[in-house]
């Protein structure tokens, strides 16, 4: 007690040194202060480092940056969606967005490209989104529920030549979209209740060979996943997902896929956000591969903001091949900001009360 009275009876100056030198000595001796101080200098450095992070994606957003073009693009009268019968897209388009998907992906998608990212400011913890029958889950392939179908399962023209395809780098993920002249290729069969015509396919990608799908099969992700999205008989549904069928594909580090190329090949057009461009037509079995027996079903949702409910998912089980420099080339795609994608997978969500199924082929028996 005698130094804090002295320290009060000197004039200012001698009261700082006072404590000063308290301090100094309490700090010499005082082994857990030593840890308060380091931690609190880290925790001002990382508060530093989040608000400089912070203010640049700020002026991002600012007039002149990249989500401020995007905004501008999507509130142009000229590129409002317009109907128009689905044979009006072919090659000679690669300018304009009018694919017959137009309105489905304003119904299924909803608001901007830049209202939400994978990121600390507006990652998936950040998304208002329903807290039950969300997608992506994991698989226990110990814990399903084996289910038999009577019906064969129908892959209907997926080995026509479509009349145009397109790619578009959205600066969250890869799109891929196909106009055909006649029919469009759907989905039937099996314990479907309807038929399920394509609409596009989206990819999952990391950095990491170790991440990247955002279903897991017991725990293990995957570099990359597939996701082609089919509605039911070709009826747009703006307020949910349902009547959405989800087709998953994983793949995994191998030898290189030729069949992938006609798609690769061609991503280096399509590095910068908002980047579109037709590509030489090819059937789309050449990236789906038909399966008619022994696949993951369960009741989901999409898996971007707003994540509706209602969505069927189906997942082949087995992962296909992609090569090393195939899925480098996903790797150099970047997003709003200019910078190289890391990743755009959703984390698992519960499972909950919902049943995993494993489906068969009654004469697959």
């Amino acid at each position: 007690m005698s130094i804090f009275s002295g320290c009060f009876k000197c004039n200012i100056l001698k009261w700082f040194g006072c404590w000063s030198d308290y301090f100094s000595t309490q700090l010499q001796d005082n082994q857990t202060l030593k840890w308060f101080l380091a931690i609190a200098v880290a925790l001002l450095v990382l508060f530093n480092v989040h608000s400089a992070v912070y203010m640049c994606d700020f002026s991002d957003r600012g007039p002149g940056g990249p989500n401020d073009v995007v905004n501008e693009e999507e509130e142009d009268p000229d590129n409002a969606p317009r109907e128009e019968n689905e044979g009006e897209v072919g090659a000679g388009d690669a300018g304009q967005d009018r694919t017959p998907f137009q309105h489905l992906m304003a119904c299924t998608v909803q608001g901007l490209a830049s209202a939400f990212d994978y990121g600390m400011e507006r990652g998936p913890h950040t998304w208002d989104t329903p807290c039950n029958n969300q997608s992506p889950i994991n698989i226990e392939t110990n814990c399903l529920t084996t289910t038999y179908f009577d019906c064969v399962m129908e892959w209907g023209h997926y080995n026509d030549m479509p009349m145009g395809i397109r790619i578009e780098n959205s600066g969250h993920t890869l799109i891929l979209r196909a106009a055909f002249r006649h029919v469009t290729p759907y989905i039937g069969g099996a314990d479907l209740l309807g038929r399920f015509e394509f609409r596009e396919i989206r990819f999952r990608w990391s950095w990491f060979n170790s991440s990247g799908s955002e279903h897991t099969f017991d725990n293990r992700h995957f570099p990359l996943e597939m996701q082609c999205l089919h509605v039911d008989d070709g009826r747009d549904r703006c307020t949910s997902s349902q009547g959405i069928l989800m087709i998953s594909y994983m793949f995994e580090i191998s030898e290189e896929n030729p069949l992938l190329d006609v798609l690769i090949q061609h991503l280096v057009a399509v590095q910068t956000a908002g980047q579109a461009v037709e590509v030489p037509p090819f059937p789309l079995s050449y990236l789906m591969m038909p399966f008619f027996s022994r696949f993951y079903s369960y009741h989901g949702s999409l898996t971007e903001p707003p994540c509706h409910r209602g969505a069927e998912w189906m997942i082949f089980p087995l992962p296909l091949a992609i090569g090393e420099r195939q899925l480098n080339e996903f790797r150099q795609l970047k997003d709003l900001r200019g910078v190289r994608i890391s990743g755009n997978a959703r984390p698992v969500q519960g499972l909950t009360n919902r049943t995993v199924y494993l489906n068969r082929y009654t004469a697959d028996r």
